[in-house]
């Protein structure tokens, strides 16, 4: 049996180890026909940062410890009973995230920034909502949803592989 496309739309970020995520990322190019597409999501390692900055979260030492953990070592842990502050998952660099799809026999095609930097400011819910704004803002991220400077910002980046 083989696919023609495969969503991997949270494994890598909650498969902390590099093993696990090397052997989903292995399933999903072994039912993958040859020429299909695979598309699989990750974090971004400074998603936490900027979101507790959007929050305003830093009060909490035990937050700021764990923020300082997720930019140091990618692998953000929740040590507390708080859900506000997500669950145990391995944040990744962009260019991070395309290395392991090639480690794993995929071609690398795009890395590509969901949200892009538009959801840190309180404006783009005004745009958004806006009909006469919505293809405009729309136009705006798709021009900056591959620039290597600025996929980090994007709390959501996704890789494409193709077989």
């Amino acid at each position: 049996m083989s696919a023609d496309a495969v969503l991997l739309l949270g494994p890598l970020y909650h498969l902390v180890d590099k093993s696990e995520r090397l052997l989903a990322l292995g399933e999903a190019h072994r039912v993958l026909r040859n020429g299909g597409v695979m598309v699989a999501a990750g974090i971004s390692r400074f998603a936490s940062m900027l979101d507790s900055f959007f929050e305003d979260r830093f009060r909490d030492p035990v937050h700021r410890d764990i923020v300082q953990n997720d930019l140091e070592t990618g692998y953000h842990r929740n040590l507390t009973d708080t859900l506000k502050y997500f669950t145990d998952a391995y944040l990744h660099r962009p260019e991070e995230l395309g290395s392991e799809v090639i480690e794993a026999g995929f071609q690398h095609q795009a890395t590509l920034a969901v949200e892009g930097p538009a959801w840190l400011f309180e404006s783009f819910k005004n745009y958004w909502t806006d009909p006469n704004l919505h293809s405009v803002v729309l136009d705006l991220i798709r021009k900056v949803e591959a620039e290597p400077s600025l996929l980090g910002m994007s709390a959501h980046i996704l890789v494409i592989g193709t077989k």
